[in-house]
C-alpha cells in the first residue's frame, strides 16, 4: 500500500514522519508532501487562508491518484479540500479531524477540542456539525498558540505542550470530555512524541487526528482493494461534468 500524506500549508510537521512510520504497517509506503510551491505560509488558521490552500491541496490530491498512490491523507485539523478531494478522485482521501471525531465517537460519549484559538475552534465547531458529528462535541478550549508559532523555532517545546495539557484537563475536569482531539496536527504530533503517558496526566484519552487519519486512510485503501466503493456518487460526492471539468482545468493552463 501506497499512501501520500499532504501537508496543506508552506512546511512539514515535525515529529509527523516519524510518528506516522512507528504505526504504519509493514506494508505500508509512505511520502509527504507540502503545498510551499503554491501557498507560502507555514499556517492556515484564518477562514481566507483556508480558502487559499485548498487550490494548493487539491492539485496534490489529483496528482496522487496519477502517480498510483492508493489513499491521500489530508494532514491538518482543518480538513483543507476533503470534501472537494473525495468529488475529484477515486482512491481513499482522509483527513485530521473528521478521522478522529469518528474514532472519539466509537470511545466515550463526549468529547472536546484543544485549538490554537477560538476562532479557529469555531470553524472546527462548524464542520463537526457538516459532518453530522456535533452531538458528542462538548467543549472547545483554545490553549493560545498562534499555529505558526507552533514551532520549535518558535516556541519552546515545553512550553506548548504544557499550554496544551493545560487546556485539555479543563476540558475533562469542567467540560465532562471522555476524549481530547487537539485542534492542531502540529500540537498532536508533540504530544505523541513527547508525553507517552498522555492519558494518565489528561485524565482521558488524547486522539492524535495525524494517527487517526493515516490509520483511517489504511483501511479504506483496504476496503476498495475489497471492492468497496470508496464514495457514494448518488449525492453529495457526485463527481463535476467531465466537460466543464476540462474546460476549467484547460483555462487555468492545467493538465486534464
Amino acid at each position: 500500500m501506497k499512501i501520500l500524506v499532504v501537508n496543506p500549508f508552506g512546511d512539514t510537521e515535525f515529529h509527523g514522519e516519524e510518528n506516522l512510520r512507528r504505526i504504519a504497517r509493514p506494508d505500508t509506503e509512505l511520502d509527504i508532501v507540502n503545498i510551499s510551491d503554491m501557498y507560502p505560509l507555514r499556517n492556515n488558521q484564518w477562514l481566507y487562508f483556508r480558502y487559499m490552500c485548498t487550490d494548493g491541496t487539491l492539485e496534490k490530491v489529483m496528482w496522487a491518484e496519477k502517480q498510483g498512490y492508493d489513499a491521500v491523507f489530508i494532514s491538518c485539523n482543518l480538513d483543507i479540500g476533503l470534501h472537494e478531494a473525495r468529488q475529484l478522485v477515486d482512491i481513499p482521501v482522509t483527513a485530521t479531524l473528521e478521522s478522529a471525531a469518528l474514532v472519539s465517537h466509537m470511545m466515550g460519549s463526549t468529547f472536546s477540542l484543544v485549538t490554537v484559538d477560538d476562532q479557529n475552534g469555531k470553524i472546527q465547531e462548524s464542520m463537526l456539525a457538516t459532518y453530522g458529528l456535533h452531538d458528542h462535541f462538548v467543549s472547545q478550549r483554545p490553549f493560545h498558540i498562534d499555529a505558526n508559532d507552533l514551532y520549535p523555532d518558535q516556541t519552546p517545546t515545553g512550553e506548548v505542550i504544557e499550554a496544551v495539557l493545560d487546556a485539555a484537563r479543563a476540558c475533562v475536569v469542567e467540560d465532562g470530555a471522555e476524549v481530547i482531539i487537539p485542534g492542531c496536527t502540529l500540537a498532536g504530533s508533540v504530544l505523541t512524541h513527547d508525553v507517552p503517558n498522555v492519558e494518565e496526566v489528561v485524565g482521558a484519552p488524547v486522539l492524535d487526528g495525524m494517527v487517526t487519519g493515516f490509520k483511517m486512510a489504511e483501511m479504506m485503501a483496504d476496503l476498495k482493494a475489497a471492492g468497496v466503493p470508496t464514495v457514494s456518487r448518488s449525492g453529495w460526492f457526485e463527481k463535476p461534468p467531465k466537460d466543464d471539468f476540462n474546460k476549467l482545468r484547460s483555462f487555468m493552463g492545467r493538465g486534464i
